[in-house]
């Protein structure tokens, strides 16, 4: 083989092991990014898992925050009470008021809550309270306490100081509910169950059972529909409830 020859097949074998290394190194560096992708993958993985739980251990205790029981005034709907110096005053709580009566005529003071706190059963609130639903309310105070065995609520929104003689909402029974209550209101039925109960309350509190009447009357016009239940009391006390337009239920 010729000087020429041997240089020329020499560079030939060099370049064959450059384009071989480069092809190892290029497969390496290839192995070597999968390897990292892979590896990236993993961590955002478990950092996503990671996160993950706190995320359903947060969900968890904000479900049994929900199912917590009512405490405060709000836990007092539904209650009844008589006076505790008069016991022919009568004190029934409702959602959003105090119905107070005295020989069968009541007396309403609609409130909202502003500030309360509680200590040991005590309830010490602040309440906005007004005669009528358009009247200005004034910030009132309301207290509840325990006094000589007795749970007592006091404020001057009230009439007396009235003594509790039910500490838990009244169950109502219903009878003559169909199916057809909640299709013809378009509401569901327990919804309705629930205003006639609270208004059965502040109404006639020894009342054990409610009547559906099983008629429904629609205004078209004004999108609302009423239709009544009869408590079972000596005086078949009727409570009309209405669907509004907007969907609220009201009950009177």
């Amino acid at each position: 083989m010729t000087r020429k020859n041997k240089i020329m097949a020499a560079a030939a074998a060099i370049a064959l092991l450059l384009l071989v290394g480069s092809g190892v190194a290029r497969c390496s560096l290839a192995t070597e990014d999968i390897q990292e992708i892979e590896s990236a993958e993993a961590v955002l993985q478990e950092e996503a898992a990671s996160e993950a739980d706190p995320e359903a251990e947060s969900a968890d205790i904000d479900e049994a925050a929900d199912i917590d029981e009512v405490s405060g005034l709000a836990g007092l709907v539904g209650t009844s009470w008589v006076g505790a110096d008069d016991p022919t005053l009568t004190l029934a709580i409702v959602d959003g008021a105090f119905v107070e009566g005295k020989e069968g005529s009541n007396t309403v003071t609609y409130f909202t809550i502003d500030s309360e706190e509680g200590s040991g059963g005590d309830i010490t609130a602040t309440v906005l309270a007004s005669k009528s639903m358009t009247e200005s309310a004034s910030p009132v105070l309301v207290t509840v306490h325990e006094e000589a065995g007795r749970t007592l609520i006091e404020s001057d929104a009230l009439a007396a100081t009235y003594a509790s003689v039910q500490t838990g909402p009244k169950s109502l029974s219903f009878a003559g509910v169909t199916s057809k209550l909640g299709e013809t209101l378009g509401v569901d039925a327990a919804k309705v169950e629930a205003a006639v109960a609270s208004r059965a309350a502040a109404v006639s509190p020894d009342a054990a059972r409610a009547i559906w009447d099983a008629e429904v009357w629609i205004d078209f016009a004004n999108g609302t529909a009423t239709t009544s239940f009869t408590l079972d009391d000596g005086a078949s006390t009727i409570v009309s409830v209405t669907r509004n337009a907007d969907g609220s239920i009201e009950a009177l």
